[in-house]
């Protein structure tokens, strides 16, 4: 990135952080942009090729992309007032995971159903959503809740209010091939999904599901009875992750935080409670703190055998890609870094969030193990020491380099 271009830069304070080598110099442009640079003259530091947002995953694997806003290859499910967004698919993650992005208006619930390997999560980012999970529980999820269907379990969902998005991430990948078995291709029909439909949903839709469980990993249960949707625990049970496989929901803002630095990592769902398969939560932190020390999230980090998507859910977050390509992602933004792509991130905004999607531990794994504890609701306002060996020390565990 060509620094020279964003302005009169003033050169801030060394970073405080325990590591060997060259601390790097920071630098801020006058519109508050933190850029990193080598105290060594003999360095340059290249400009990095702008990787451009997409309207829908390339359909290959091992590359990583950016998808734009609202996009992904969008599935329009007849008669239900909502649309399925395809954001990462089995062809770019060699199946290892999809993730699915659902926007919709109020609408009836979509019938109960089971999968035998398939695990569905629900994490709603807008409106509220009910859940129903096994033969005893149902939440209404609002904006940050979070809930686990393992395979077995009987569930379904029901979109609520004026309009509603949930995110959701399927093991393994490739099961998300039954929305473009029901629904109807509709990226270029308009902007999110039909508002009328009247045709007939037993000429339209049942025939498909019908073929549709045949087909693919979906058994629908119709006789089984739901319950009326439950307040939210107020003790552990809707606070705490279960640490194992089973059906739960975590409510927004509870389960265990970590800190590293100032940063802020709060796992929704672990290996131990998907079988090993994946693992998601969120991240946060602030460029206040990137002001003054080193983040650790700026560390390149290269993971052998596990992929990573991000969603952006508040602010802003630069991505830098091998040392040549970055991605500077808004809200609604997802970028997709498979396997064996190194990446390092810069928080942009007073504070930024977003969503980490995993095949495996991961990035998310390793600021928890990293991190200490942390009890606070944000970010702290002044960001804590840390020690890069204490990343170091973890790249055997977790198969990742530095």
């Amino acid at each position: 990135m060509d620094v020279s271009k964003k302005g009169p830069l003033r050169t801030l304070k060394s970073p405080q952080v325990s590591q060997q080598g060259t601390r790097p110099r920071i630098v801020e442009t006058m519109t508050g942009e933190i850029h990193y640079s080598s105290t060594n003259p003999g360095i340059k530091n290249p400009p990095h090729k702008t990787l451009e947002a997409l309207t829908t995953a390339p359909g290959r694997p091992g590359q990583a992309y950016v998808l734009q806003s609202s996009c992904g290859e969008t599935i329009y499910i007849p008669c239900s007032r909502s649309a399925t967004r395809l954001l990462v698919t089995g062809k770019e993650s060699d199946n290892a995971f999809a993730v699915v992005g659902t926007a919709g208006s109020h609408s009836a619930p979509i019938g109960f159903h089971f999968h035998r390997e398939a695990h569905d999560i629900f994490l709603c980012l807008k409106g509220q959503v009910n859940v129903w999970a096994g033969d005893t529980q149902c939440r209404t999820l609002s904006q940050g809740d979070f809930a686990s269907v393992p395979p077995g379990v009987v569930h379904q969902y029901q979109i609520l209010g004026p309009y509603t998005e949930f995110v959701g991430l399927i093991v393994p990948g490739g099961w998300e091939e039954f929305f473009r078995f029901i629904g109807e291709p509709y990226g270029t029909q308009g902007p999110l999904y039909p508002l009328t439909d009247d045709r007939n949903v037993f000429e339209v839709l049942i025939p498909k599901l019908k073929a549709a469980a045949e087909k693919f990993d979906m058994v629908p249960v119709p006789d089984h009875r739901g319950v009326e949707p439950q307040p939210w625990e107020v003790d552990e049970t809707d606070n705490t992750l279960p640490g194992a496989l089973e059906p739960y929901f975590l409510r927004a803002g509870s389960g265990p935080r970590y800190l590293l630095g100032g940063i802020v990592a709060s796992p929704l769902i672990g290996t131990a409670e998907s079988n090993n398969r994946f693992s998601i939560g969120s991240i946060e932190g602030s460029s206040w703190h990137e002001k003054l020390t080193r983040s650790p999230l700026s560390e390149t980090f290269t993971f052998d055998d596990v992929h990573h998507a991000f969603q952006v859910a508040d602010g802003s977050m630069t991505f830098i890609l091998n040392g040549s390509e970055s991605a500077t992602l808004n809200v609604g933004e997802t970028i997709y870094i498979p396997a064996r792509t190194s990446f390092s991130m810069q928080i942009k905004s007073r504070y930024t969030k977003i969503y980490a999607f995993i095949s495996g531990a991961g990035i998310l794994n390793l600021l928890c193990k990293a991190g200490e504890p942390y009890h606070q609701p944000v970010p702290p306002e002044k960001a804590q020491d840390w020690d890069k060996a204490c990343l170091e020390a973890l790249q055997g565990e977790l198969k990742f380099r530095m």
